[in-house]
């Protein structure tokens, strides 16, 4: 009965898979389906059913079964693709996963349907397995590699091509891992190398069967597997001798043999795909990589370099040789792909910096340089079918950096210039003196026959070569002299030629020279005017070119007064020319042009914004319509929203153009600030940031996007606070009372800041700006969101305990100083509610007092940070007496000597910065990313400054000596101006109102005035004048006067209990010293001394120390030469 039971339930489950198979097959006919409803249902469906039970299974057999139609077995196997890619391994925790007994089926039975499958198929599956591999391989894929193995082993060609493959896969999986990482990779080496290596020595001796594409097939799939097996390094198992000098006679062999004239496509753009052609380029690249590695042994590492001699010694020069007799065939109008001309090309040019190999190929430079480099730059055939038939795609393949890796134009330029680079003595007046004979043999043939006869690939590729000769010609003593001239003789004219392709290479040689001092003004004028009449070209390319030159002539140009003309005409053509064509240098050539004519740009801004908006859509779209990253497009998307950015800082000083143009861009900034805009989201928040600081009011529609930034905050864009801060700086002190009318908005920063604060899952750098925001809301909504201050308080001091970096900890116990400044009383209450009184403030005082061993701070270094502490310090010895904790009233004598010696210390700092400032250094910019500490050294605001696990950290707080040292420097005082803070504020926090010190001086006078509060304490000086080396006398006297004097510049009673040589002076006669001149006090001390010379003086000094209550017990103190003043 068991049995029956079983085969029953085997039964009904042969039943039902067959049942979804039957339902999948006619799914994935109706994708198929020209009815669009079908084929969403159908898509629907799939989607609904993706992770369901054993439907990926499904998919596999449905794409494996040979009785299948091959477009139904197409759309299963990229179904499956896409599945296994989101599902086997998703990153996220929550995402949706493949169950784990489908998973095991598949990875049982994908390598067979790997070998059986055909092309269309095999190709999908191989994505499946990188995926699976990727993931799995070893820990859950223990088998493979004894399956792979056994595959090797036998005579099966497609089951040995499938492991190759697979082998393959799995040495990319640890192309860039580091060397610990790679030691995984270590069994595969030594179980299926070797016999790797058999198979393709024997498969290049079967000479007789090189027309089969299959066996090429292989060796090509080996070769590149040997690549990826030794990107970063080469394993132990495969740098022995015997083992490595076989693999490159291998790769040696590939390279020189000929390749089968039989089976070639007839067309060359085809022939490129020839199995042997892509075979001899993965070779190139693995010689190519060996000799950048290990052509030089003394950039080697030292344990490799024994090997890189050997190298040297053994195979670079016949490397040299085979790539030599490979470019041979060039001259003769012999075949190579691209590919490989670049690859052979790249190797030269690597090689002429090796004293072996460019004694080898001195004898043959000239055939090299002017037979095989130089016709690589001349305009062909294909380049005028490609212009004829598609400039856009001429533009697009002259400006990507893409095509120019794979380009041999490319590399034939990089062989030119890096010859007459590094072997210039000999190697420069031969390039320089041929390209001169080129120029004078066109100009020959065109005065003889007309311009139409000019050899005009030849001249392209002369201008080419001049171009691109820049850096070397500017730089050289005879040449850099002749540049000038050489332009207007030889490329002035080619503005005019009949053939397209020089005038464009006209424009872009004379753009690279722009910025060359001109000897005649006009010269430079006559070329810029060249390059402005060739915007209205016929030809697109040249126009583009145009446009890119624009730019250095822009830059260059040292008065654009003469430019302001002609402006409306350029901007007109950049117009035209941004509806034909994609390109981020015309872009970034209008950037240039706004930034240049700055304010002048002001009468186009809005035509400016919206042409650039318009581009972007247009870029934006054909973004989506492509399925491969296009990095020109995002490049040009970016450039857009940059010259947009550029427009807007450049009408700073007329903010009514604000909102004109801010309804044409809005569309983008709602769009792009959602997680569409990834990639160009710092860019958009730029944009925001103008609008809302330069706006006369932050309008209705951009308060539309503060729950936009939000969401994107908390939901996927956390790392991008710091950019996001800026403008909603701007909303809360620009639009203060939008902010306050809507309770939603003070909920939203606290949501998001005690989210990011309070979870583990955030880095501490990315944890910076919410206290930056709250402080933000503080300082500008003052009096008006008490309801804030509670939860601002709990995040921060939660969070402070566990807090690593010092500037973090600084901005959170800011917080705390922030309160105080918004409201003494309730943040104490609060405090004490709920029993953090003694917490905050002993953390806070502790990173106040924290001095390294030659007396730096080591928290709040800032001006705004001392700024913001001396602000919450003034404010809470300003609160009342009945809102006073008992620990803080018996504790304001510590409070006041902390205060004063941050207020000394933030004096200090901004007397430096400005001197710096008028010796040209200047500040970083709004909430910039760091500031200089007091040693000098650079603090980063991301980062902290690496936290708190120095040795210096560990040492204890100033003890009361150290502390009345720190506060004998109130006789400092006198520095300060009481009337009113420094002007020249830190231009990059958020703005604080009050000036430190004023607020101190009001701190003191309520003092003074308020009897429950304990009265305060002064300094008390004991001045020995006479005792002590005669020489030291004056510098005494020098002291006490400047006590005085700084008395004398109080506006309140300063001195008391004065005793002059032991005699006490009636306190009723000190006020006489207020208001008087510097020498006022000493004359005092003088006559009440009875016309004595003053020998010995006491009394308490009310300077700084009375701003901090310090109270210390008399003393007496030496004042000796250099103590500090």
């Amino acid at each position: 009965q068991i049995d029956s039971a079983a085969a029953g339930r085997r039964a009904l489950g042969t039943f039902d898979m067959a049942t979804q198979i039957d339902q999948v097959v006619q799914v994935l006919q109706a994708t198929l389906s020209a009815d669009e409803h079908t084929r969403h249902q159908a898509e629907q469906y799939l989607t609904q059913h993706a992770y369901a039970k054993s439907h990926v299974v499904v998919l596999m057999q449905v794409a494996t079964a040979p009785q299948a139609d091959a477009s139904m077995r197409q759309s299963a196997t990229i179904n499956l693709k896409n599945l296994i890619a989101k599902g086997w391994d998703p990153r996220r925790e929550d995402a949706a996963r493949l169950h784990e007994e489908d998973k095991a089926t598949v990875r049982a039975n994908v390598l067979e349907a790997l070998i059986q499958s055909p092309e269309i198929v095999r190709s999908q599956l191989n994505e499946c397995v990188k995926v699976i591999a990727n993931a799995d391989f070893p820990e859950r894929w223990p088998n493979l590699l004894e399956t792979l193995v056994g595959y090797l082993a036998t005579d099966d060609v497609p089951r040995v091509y499938g492991a190759v493959t697979v082998i393959s896969v799995l040495c990319r999986k640890y192309e860039y891992k580091d060397k610990d990482e790679r030691l995984a990779l270590t069994p595969v080496i030594n179980a299926a190398f070797p016999r790797l290596l058999q198979m393709l020595q024997s498969l290049l001796a079967m000479e007789d069967k090189r027309e089969d594409a299959q066996l090429a097939l292989l060796v090509k799939a080996i070769v590149k597997t040997y690549w990826s097996a030794t990107y970063l390094d080469i394993p132990d198992a495969l740098m022995r001798g015997d083992v490595y000098g076989a693999w490159i006679q291998c790769m040696h062999a590939i390279i020189v043999m000929p390749v089968p004239e039989r089976g070639q496509p007839a067309d060359p753009a085809e022939r490129k795909h020839f199995p042997w052609w892509k075979a001899k380029k993965w070779a190139l690249h693995v010689a190519n990589r060996m000799f950048q590695r290990y052509g030089n042994p003394k950039q080697c590492k030292p344990e490799h370099k024994p090997f890189a001699e050997a190298f040297k010694r053994d195979c670079s020069c016949a490397f040299l040789e085979s790539y030599v007799r490979l470019l041979s065939v060039l001259p003769a109008g012999g075949f190579l792909p691209d590919r490989i001309i670049n690859l052979a090309l790249q190797y030269l040019t690597t090689a002429l910096t090796g004293s072996n190999t460019y004694k080898m190929m001195r004898p043959l430079l000239d055939d090299i340089v002017f037979q095989i480099a130089f016709p690589q730059l001349c305009h062909n055939a294909a380049d005028q079918e490609l212009w004829d038939t598609d400039p856009n795609e001429v533009v697009r393949k002259g400006y990507d950096i893409i095509e120019e890796m794979y380009s041999p134009r490319t590399a034939a330029v990089n062989f030119i210039v890096e010859l007459c680079r590094c072997r210039s003595k000999e190697n420069l007046p031969k390039v320089m003196g041929f390209m001169m004979q080129i120029f004078a043999r066109c100009a020959e043939a065109t005065r003889a026959n007309g311009p139409a006869a000019t050899p005009h690939p030849e001249l392209g590729a002369a201008l080419h070569a001049i171009g691109s000769l820049q850096d070397k010609l500017k730089s050289t003593t005879g040449y850099k002299e002749q540049i000038e001239p050489m332009l207007m003789a030889h490329v002035a004219p080619c503005f005019a030629s009949p053939f397209p392709h020089v005038r464009a290479k006209a424009c872009w040689c004379a753009g690279v020279y722009a910025e060359i001092e001109f000897q005649n003004p006009a010269n430079f004028l006559a070329l810029f005017g060249g390059v402005v009449a060739a915007l209205k070209d016929d030809q697109l390319p040249v126009k583009v070119d145009a446009t890119t030159a624009l730019g250095s002539f822009v830059e260059a140009a040292e008065d654009i007064e003469q430019l302001k003309p002609i402006l409306p005409q350029l901007l007109d053509e950049f117009f035209k020319l941004m509806n034909e064509v994609e390109s981020e240098d015309l872009v970034f050539t209008l950037e240039t042009i706004v930034e240049k004519f700055g304010e002048d740009i002001a009468p186009y801004a809005l035509g400016l914004a919206q042409n650039l908006a318009a581009a972007f859509w247009k870029l934006t779209n054909s973004q989506d319509d492509k399925d491969d990253d296009d990095m020109n497009g995002a490049l040009a998307c970016v450039g857009c929203l940059r010259a947009i950015a550029t427009i807007l800082e450049s009408i700073s000083t007329l903010p009514h153009l604000y909102g004109q143009i801010e309804p044409t861009l809005m569309p983008i900034l709602r769009k792009m600030l959602t997680q569409e805009g990834y990639d160009v989201y710092e860019e958009i928040l730029e944009i925001c940031s103008y609008i809302t600081y330069y706006s006369p009011t932050v309008t209705p529609a951009m308060w539309e996007l503060w729950p936009i930034m939000f969401d994107a905050l908390e939901s996927w864009g956390i790392q991008y606070f710091e950019n996001v801060l800026v403008p909603l700086d701007n909303y809360i002190s620009r639009g203060t009372e939008h902010f306050l009318a809507a309770p939603r908005y003070r909920d939203d920063v606290l949501r998001l800041c005690g989210t990011v604060i309070l979870a583990n899952e955030f880095p501490e750098p990315e944890c910076i700006p919410a206290p930056k925001l709250m402080e933000c809301v503080l300082q500008n909504c003052r009096g008006r969101v008490d309801d804030v201050v509670p939860g601002y308080l709990a995040v921060a001091l939660e969070r402070l305990p566990r807090c690593k970096g010092k500037y973090l900890k600084d901005l959170l116990i800011q917080v705390v100083a922030n309160c105080l400044y918004y409201d003494a009383p309730l943040t104490l209450r609060t405090l004490e509610k709920n029993g953090k009184t003694n917490d905050a403030l002993s953390a806070w005082f502790a990173m106040l007092s924290a001095r390294t061993p030659n007396g730096k701070r080591k928290h709040h270094k800032r001006e705004h940070d001392k700024k913001v502490c001396a602000l919450g310090l003034t404010a809470l010895l300003r609160a009342p007496a009945e809102a006073m904790p008992p620990a803080v009233a018996q504790g304001l004598g510590s409070i006041t000597s902390v205060l004063v010696a941050l207020l000394d210390d933030l004096k200090t700092q901004m007397t430096e910065r400005k001197e710096m400032e008028e010796n040209g250094y200047r500040g970083h910019g709004f909430w910039g990313g760091g500031d200089t500490d007091d040693e000098g050294e650079y603090v980063d605001e991301d980062l902290g400054d690496g936290g708190d696990d120095d040795p210096e950290d560990e040492k204890e707080p100033l003890d009361e000596e150290a502390l009345r040292a720190l506060a004998m420097k109130a006789r400092k005082f006198g520095q300060f101006d009481p009337r009113g803070g420094d002007d020249d504020d830190d231009d990059d926090e958020t703005r604080v109102e009050d000036d430190p010190v004023v607020a101190a001086e009001r701190a003191w006078n309520e003092a003074q005035k308020t009897p429950e509060i304990p009265s305060p304490m002064s300094m008390h000086y004991a001045l020995d004048l006479i005792e002590g080396p005669p020489e030291e006398a004056a510098a005494r006297a020098s002291i006490a006067k400047q006590i005085f004097a700084a008395a004398s510049r109080t506006p309140w009673r300063s001195i008391r209990n004065l005793r002059v040589n032991g005699v006490a002076i009636d306190d009723d006669d000190v006020p006489a010293l207020s208001g008087g001149d510097e020498g006022a006090g000493w004359d005092f001390v003088e006559s009440a001394a009875g016309g004595t010379s003053p020998a010995f003086l006491e009394l308490d000094f009310f300077g700084p120390d009375v701003f901090e209550r310090l109270k210390i017990e008399p003393h007496q103190m030496r004042f000796t030469k250099g103590d500090e003043e």
